[in-house]
């Protein structure tokens, strides 16, 4: 049971799940994939498979990361190179060797490594997949919820955050601005606010912006969108219902008896126009009081002024903080695996002998290819029996 957990078949398989719900999930992004117990189940799973095989594999890398000359075996594939103890382990320490021997009666044995770093990297990649998967799978009870109001307003945290963060909090807006460029161009959306966190001020005079975030804690809040209402009255009319106060969005019109009556913000400036649909459009801009007449004789539409509406998404990042740290450790990882892979040299030699017996060893064939290259170069080779 252990071993089919831990297989490589069982993680192919997840791997192949995961990849295809994330395929559907991007396209069909309505359907929230997710968040399905599917592919949580999956994650688990995948955590499972990876943990279990880590855990496996870690005393086999901690005996190679410990082994000791005495533990060269007597019986390999040894070659003998008309070189003596000496010269080679001099050659081996300026090859950058960790080297290592011991005297056993006769007999001497020569252990030298290198690329540690490159033998641990594949361990480490792993342990970095593992945290990562626990902050996805942290990640996977974020919440967010979204918070409308006008500025002077304070506004409770919408129901999908209470539970984290109390009842008694809240964004109490400052100040909304729309703010352009030399161009005359929108640039971008400001919104200015307090934070309480049950009932206890966390933040005071923070800002956040289009695609500039404000952070506290694990939570973000984002500059989600706007919208402007502009407040008008209407007088003098025979229609008593028409006399009235008005609220109507940017740049959308508003029909009071035979006129419509439309307010644009024009690069911050407010443009107030009127048509009855006989008349040519009479407009002009205008500042709060400002006020312009209808086509009812005595009656007219007084501009009053602008209440800006700013909407914010609040969201919650638990597992944020442990998702970059695991990335941080895949991009260290992939640093060590450019150590280059371990390898050793296995030696036996005889203390009255000018000779030594080497063995190459590493579990990439090309590597053991290239050491067995570079004796072949340094020192010659002895015939068998010489």
């Amino acid at each position: 049971m252990l071993k089919f957990i831990s297989s490589l078949k069982l993680a192919v398989f997840l791997i192949a799940a995961i990849a295809a719900i994330s395929v559907l999930a991007t396209i069909f992004p309505t359907a929230d994939a997710f968040n399905s117990w599917t592919f949580r189940l999956l994650v688990v799973a995948f955590f499972i498979n990876l943990g279990t095989c880590t855990i496996k594999i870690l005393p086999a890398l901690w005996k190679q990361l410990h082994r000791e000359a005495s533990q060269v075996p007597v019986q390999a594939e040894y070659t003998a190179y008309d070189v003596d103890r000496e010269s080679l382990i001099a050659w081996l320490k300026e090859q950058r060797y960790r080297v290592s021997d011991v005297c056993e009666g006769n007999q001497i044995k020569i252990l030298a490594s290198k690329g540690r770093l490159g033998l641990c990297a594949p361990h480490v990649l792993h342990i970095s997949l593992l945290i990562i998967l626990i902050g996805a799978m942290m990640s996977m009870s974020n919440t967010s919820g979204f918070v409308m109001g006008q500025v002077g307003q304070s506004r409770p945290f919408p129901a999908e955050l209470v539970g984290h963060y109390g009842e008694n909090s809240y964004i109490e807006i400052l100040d909304f601005q729309t703010v352009y460029d030399d161009k005359q161009e929108v640039d971008n959306w400001v919104t200015k606010f307090n934070l309480y966190i049950d009932d206890t001020l966390v933040a005071e005079n923070v800002e956040t912006k289009v695609n500039e975030p404000f952070a506290f804690n694990n939570m973000l809040i984002y500059q989600n969108s706007y919208d402007y209402r502009h407040l008008l009255e209407v007088t003098g009319s025979t229609v008593a219902e028409q006399n009235s106060a008005y609220g109507i969005p940017n740049n959308l019109p508003l029909t009071v008896g035979a006129d419509t009556i439309v307010v644009a913000d024009l690069s911050g400036k407010m443009y107030l126009q009127v048509s009855d649909h006989v008349n040519p459009a009479r407009g002009q801009f205008v500042q709060p009081g400002d006020a312009l007449a209808l086509s009812e004789a005595g009656a007219q539409v007084t501009y009053l002024g602008t209440i800006a509406y700013s909407v914010l998404e609040v969201k919650t990042r638990v597992g944020t903080p442990v998702v970059f740290l695991g990335f941080i450790l895949a991009v260290v990882s992939s640093m060590m695996f450019l150590c280059g892979r371990y390898r050793e040299f296995w030696v036996l030699c005889n203390v009255d002998e000018q000779e030594c017996h080497v063995h190459c060893y590493s579990k990439n064939a090309v590597v053991v290819e290239e050491m067995e290259e570079l004796l072949h170069e340094k020192w010659n080779k002895k015939a068998e029996g010489q």
